[in-house]
């Protein structure tokens, strides 16, 4: 899971951050944290990741939590809003962002957990999808059936648990695209991009996937695919 922090307040920023590896390591969640203190900042990096959820300060300098929420909600309708802020005066703006709940601080981290918890049972029926340009036209792809990308001259093919899809797009676009909602793709060699949560074992030379793929892997490559690979699947046992 993916969490954001945007508050202009170091102090704050620590604090929240605290809550929310204690909040992980108590339920063994897998969490990766990006802190930012300003909303420009948080914006510009949903350029390449995807956000579960996002804690939001509402008054900050240059541009506000509210206005920074607007513009995600202009292109995400996914990411859960927590407004954490020592003000009340915006809770009807809140709802017009669709936020999910309104903190006030200083919070604690009991109700912070509490908020947790809450959002992740009403989003756990919801599937990570991925829209993919076919030459038939746009697919909807689950993004944890995706196993690894293969590129070809002007186009790719994204291989899936069940089938393997045409793609229009060439592969560092479509990794990218996958990347930001949050699928852990690691680029092995020139023209593969993993899934590394569908990898099952690694060789000097190749990845072996859940769906029997053998996947070549370049040589100066291999000890990072084996980092991350190691890292992916102990965040995942905490």
């Amino acid at each position: 899971m993916n969490i954001a922090v945007c508050d202009d307040e170091e102090i704050q920023r620590s604090l929240l951050k605290g809550y929310l590896e204690a909040w992980a390591e108590a339920g063994s969640h897998a969490l990766r944290i990006s802190l930012f203190s300003t909303g420009r900042q948080f914006l510009e990096s949903l350029k390449e990741t995807r956000f579960d959820i996002v804690l939001l300060d509402i008054q900050m300098p240059d541009m506000d939590g509210m206005s920074a929420a607007k513009a995600l909600r202009e292109t995400d309708g996914q990411t859960g809003i927590f407004f954490v802020t020592g003000y009340e005066d915006y809770l009807v703006q809140g709802y017009e962002v669709e936020a999910f709940r309104y903190l006030i601080k200083p919070v604690s981290e009991e109700k912070l957990w509490a908020a947790l918890d809450q959002f992740l049972k009403k989003r756990g029926g919801q599937k990570r999808v991925l829209m993919a340009e076919t030459p038939d036209g746009v697919r909807r792809v689950d993004a944890e059936e995706i196993c690894y990308m293969e590129a070809f001259a002007h186009s790719c093919e994204l291989h899936t648990l069940s089938e393997c899809i045409t793609v229009k797009s060439g592969i560092s676009a479509l990794e990218k695209e996958a990347v930001r909602i949050g699928v852990p793709l690691f680029r092995c060699h020139r023209s593969y991009a993993v899934n590394i949560a569908q990898v099952r074992a690694i060789e000097r030379e190749a990845a072996l996937l859940s769906d029997g793929s053998r996947i070549p892997v370049s040589r100066r490559l291999y000890q990072e695919l084996n980092r991350q690979f190691i890292d992916y699947f102990l965040k995942r046992e905490r």
